[in-house]
């Protein structure tokens, strides 16, 4: 028995939600056998572990997929009074207060719960971490490479490399930046990863610091691109992805600490060697939840659900393209990851602070992109003079 599938997106936003809300509505179409997954294009679901999950306990996963989680966590607010799902899979840092303040999950302990990383637990039991990601700037290798040549023989001006990018920083330097390539914030949720990045280093009224509008402002005008997704930046535009034969590509982008060990899941062998460097200065911690949804007329079976992703099959599959980790800290790694992965320090983000900024942020993104692709010129500073008293 396979699980069954349903395939929901944007594209399709009021059809689809008004079908969605009728579903949820009637009781036909669920029954004791079945129960209803929300998650979104995102995430990456391990089919192979629902697939065990359905041949375990004889129930049918119904999976509703939206675009991205924050369209996922708005369904579920529109749809409270009747919920359309019994568990939410891929609620981020960024949506998980939203989601508890709101209410629109329940309280669940999972039976392994002692098996996951302990610093993504949560106090109250509202959600249950599945996955983490160490959001950081990637470089190529081969572009910061030295030049090979005898001890006493001089480099030739032409021959010298670029330093390597050390830290976020790095973007305002006119060297680096004309070699960096973000994704946009305002449609890629790893691009909105970079903002909140920026924003942590670069807080505004804070004295001795430069404010994080007027170092993006800096940055694009010394030439970083924008790209309008993560995966045009990463596979269209940056070099250890896009090919060196191809013209005018990058050699730094935002991607994470799973990068290197992502860049080669798909080769029939494992190189000795990767293209993908992680620049391991003022990474950011994501992490993904998952919940039973409020008022679910099925809590054992979603309870169930909820174990499920956090048992060896599915943690196993968890890490995407983005590059994630388990939540659990005794999963054994892949080959690539053994080989290519990067262990960094990454700062958790203040959720409930960035709650009700984040939207704001993105205004004030799109307003600066806006005036530096228009050509408008830095306005001056204002400078007050003080006449002396006669």
């Amino acid at each position: 028995m396979g699980s069954a599938f349903l395939r929901f997106g944007s594209v399709y936003a009021a059809v689809a939600s008004a079908i969605l809300i009728l579903a949820g509505c009637a009781p036909a179409t669920q029954t004791a056998d079945t129960i209803r997954l929300l998650t979104h294009e995102e995430f990456h679901l391990p089919q192979d572990a629902i697939d065990d999950f359905t041949h375990r306990t004889g129930i049918e996963v119904l999976v509703f997929t939206e675009k991205n989680t924050t369209t996922m966590v708005d369904l579920l607010e529109r749809t409270a009074a009747n919920p359309i799902a019994d568990v939410v899979l891929g609620i981020d840092s960024l949506e998980r207060r939203r989601v508890t303040e709101k209410k629109l999950v329940e309280p669940y302990r999972p039976i392994a719960i002692d098996r996951l990383d302990p610093s993504l637990l949560l106090q109250d039991d509202m959600v249950t971490p599945v996955s983490q990601l160490a959001a950081c700037l990637n470089r190529s290798k081969s572009q910061y490479d030295v030049a090979p040549r005898l001890v006493d023989q001089l480099p030739e001006p032409g021959d010298i490399p670029l330093q390597a990018p050390t830290k976020i920083d790095d973007l305002v330097d006119p060297q680096h930046a004309k070699t960096a390539v973000i994704p946009d914030p305002s449609s890629s949720r790893m691009g909105l990863y970079f903002l909140v990045a920026i924003e942590r280093l670069h807080r505004e009224n804070v004295e001795g610091v430069t404010p994080w509008p007027q170092f993006v402002e800096e940055m694009l005008r010394w030439g970083v691109e924008i790209a309008p997704s993560w995966e045009e930046a990463w596979f269209s535009r940056f070099q250890p992805s896009a090919g060196s034969d191809k013209p005018d590509t990058r050699s730094l982008t935002w991607g994470s600490s799973g990068m290197p060990a992502v860049s080669v899941r798909f080769l029939p062998e494992l190189p000795e060697e990767v293209d993908v460097a992680v620049v391991d200065s003022g990474c950011v911690k994501i992490v993904n939840y998952a919940a039973v949804v409020n008022n679910t007329p099925s809590r054992r079976n979603a309870g169930r659900l909820v174990d499920t992703f956090v048992e060896p099959l599915f943690q196993y599959g968890v890490p995407d393209r983005y590059g994630s980790r388990p939540a659990r800290t005794d999963i054994v790694r892949t080959d690539a990851w053994r080989q290519f992965g990067v262990s960094v320090t990454a700062i958790p983000i203040d959720e409930w602070r960035i709650g009700p900024l984040w939207d704001v942020w993105l205004m004030t993104w799109k307003q600066i992109v806006d005036s530096v692709a228009s050509g408008e010129e830095r306005l001056p500073p204002v400078v007050e003079v003080t006449l002396p008293s006669k």
